[in-house]
Protein backbone atom coordinates (compact mmCIF):
# COMPACT_ATOMS: atom_id res chain seq x y z
CA UNK A 1 0.00 0.00 0.00
CA UNK A 2 2.87 2.30 0.88
CA UNK A 3 4.49 1.56 -2.49
CA UNK A 4 1.28 2.34 -4.37
CA UNK A 5 1.02 5.65 -2.55
CA UNK A 6 4.64 6.47 -3.42
CA UNK A 7 4.08 5.72 -7.12
CA UNK A 8 0.90 7.80 -7.11
CA UNK A 9 2.72 10.73 -5.51
CA UNK A 10 5.56 10.53 -8.06
CA UNK A 11 3.12 10.39 -10.99
CA UNK A 12 1.14 13.31 -9.58
CA UNK A 13 4.27 15.44 -9.21
CA UNK A 14 5.49 14.46 -12.69
CA UNK A 15 2.28 15.36 -14.50
CA UNK A 16 1.42 18.44 -12.45
CA UNK A 17 4.23 20.34 -14.17
CA UNK A 18 2.85 19.48 -17.64
CA UNK A 19 0.75 22.03 -19.57
CA UNK A 20 -3.00 21.53 -19.50
CA UNK A 21 -3.87 19.94 -22.89
CA UNK A 22 -7.41 21.35 -22.73
CA UNK A 23 -6.26 24.94 -22.24
CA UNK A 24 -6.52 27.15 -25.37
CA UNK A 25 -3.26 28.09 -27.05
CA UNK A 26 -1.58 31.36 -26.17
CA UNK A 27 -3.16 34.19 -28.15
CA UNK A 28 -6.46 32.37 -28.72
CA UNK A 29 -9.41 34.76 -28.77
CA UNK A 30 -12.83 33.33 -27.99
CA UNK A 31 -15.22 34.84 -30.57
CA UNK A 32 -18.18 34.35 -28.22
CA UNK A 33 -16.55 36.59 -25.64
CA UNK A 34 -16.07 39.58 -27.93
CA UNK A 35 -12.45 39.18 -28.96
CA UNK A 36 -10.77 39.91 -25.63
CA UNK A 37 -10.33 43.64 -26.35
CA UNK A 38 -13.78 44.55 -25.09
CA UNK A 39 -15.25 44.75 -28.58
CA UNK A 40 -18.50 42.96 -29.27
CA UNK A 41 -18.62 40.29 -31.97
CA UNK A 42 -19.75 41.92 -35.19
CA UNK A 43 -23.19 40.78 -36.40
CA UNK A 44 -21.71 39.70 -39.74
CA UNK A 45 -19.31 37.23 -38.12
CA UNK A 46 -22.13 35.95 -35.90
CA UNK A 47 -24.42 35.01 -38.81
CA UNK A 48 -24.59 31.26 -39.36
CA UNK A 49 -26.57 29.44 -42.01
CA UNK A 50 -28.01 26.34 -40.37
CA UNK A 51 -30.57 24.83 -42.76
CA UNK A 52 -31.83 25.25 -46.30
CA UNK A 53 -35.27 23.73 -46.78
CA UNK A 54 -36.65 22.94 -50.23
CA UNK A 55 -40.25 21.85 -50.74
CA UNK A 56 -42.79 22.03 -53.55
CA UNK A 57 -44.42 25.15 -52.06
CA UNK A 58 -41.40 27.16 -50.89
CA UNK A 59 -37.69 27.40 -50.27
CA UNK A 60 -36.48 28.83 -46.99
CA UNK A 61 -33.31 29.15 -44.95
CA UNK A 62 -32.64 29.17 -41.24
CA UNK A 63 -30.02 31.67 -40.08
CA UNK A 64 -29.19 31.75 -36.37
CA UNK A 65 -32.45 29.92 -35.63
CA UNK A 66 -34.57 32.41 -37.63
CA UNK A 67 -36.61 30.88 -40.49
CA UNK A 68 -36.47 33.20 -43.52
CA UNK A 69 -37.94 33.20 -47.02
CA UNK A 70 -36.77 35.23 -50.00
CA UNK A 71 -37.22 38.94 -49.43
CA UNK A 72 -37.37 38.73 -45.63
CA UNK A 73 -34.93 40.65 -43.46
CA UNK A 74 -32.66 39.62 -40.62
CA UNK A 75 -30.25 41.92 -38.74
CA UNK A 76 -30.58 44.57 -41.44
CA UNK A 77 -29.86 42.14 -44.31
CA UNK A 78 -32.40 41.03 -46.92
CA UNK A 79 -32.36 37.40 -48.06
CA UNK A 80 -31.99 37.83 -51.84
CA UNK A 81 -31.01 34.36 -53.09
CA UNK A 82 -31.19 30.78 -51.84
CA UNK A 83 -28.89 28.30 -53.56
CA UNK A 84 -28.39 24.57 -52.97
CA UNK A 85 -25.71 25.02 -50.27
CA UNK A 86 -25.56 28.78 -49.67
CA UNK A 87 -27.63 31.94 -49.36
CA UNK A 88 -27.02 35.56 -50.35
CA UNK A 89 -27.86 38.40 -47.98
CA UNK A 90 -27.82 42.02 -49.16
CA UNK A 91 -27.73 45.38 -47.42
CA UNK A 92 -27.39 48.28 -49.83
CA UNK A 93 -24.39 47.53 -52.07
CA UNK A 94 -23.02 44.97 -49.60
CA UNK A 95 -23.55 41.28 -50.36
CA UNK A 96 -22.88 38.52 -47.89
CA UNK A 97 -22.75 34.82 -48.82
CA UNK A 98 -23.33 32.27 -46.07
CA UNK A 99 -22.33 28.65 -46.77
CA UNK A 100 -23.71 25.48 -45.23
CA UNK A 101 -21.03 23.59 -43.36
CA UNK A 102 -23.01 20.34 -43.24
CA UNK A 103 -23.79 19.55 -46.89
CA UNK A 104 -26.61 17.11 -46.11
CA UNK A 105 -29.48 18.10 -48.40
CA UNK A 106 -32.99 17.07 -47.40
CA UNK A 107 -36.06 17.43 -49.59
CA UNK A 108 -39.33 17.96 -47.78
CA UNK A 109 -42.58 16.98 -49.42
CA UNK A 110 -45.64 18.86 -48.19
Amino acid sequence: MKTLFSYSAVLLLTFSSQADPTRPATGYVDPTKGGGSGNAVSPVSALKLQIIQNSNQRTSATINGQLLQLGEQYQGYTLTNIRATSVVLSRGEEKLILQLHNKTIKKYEE
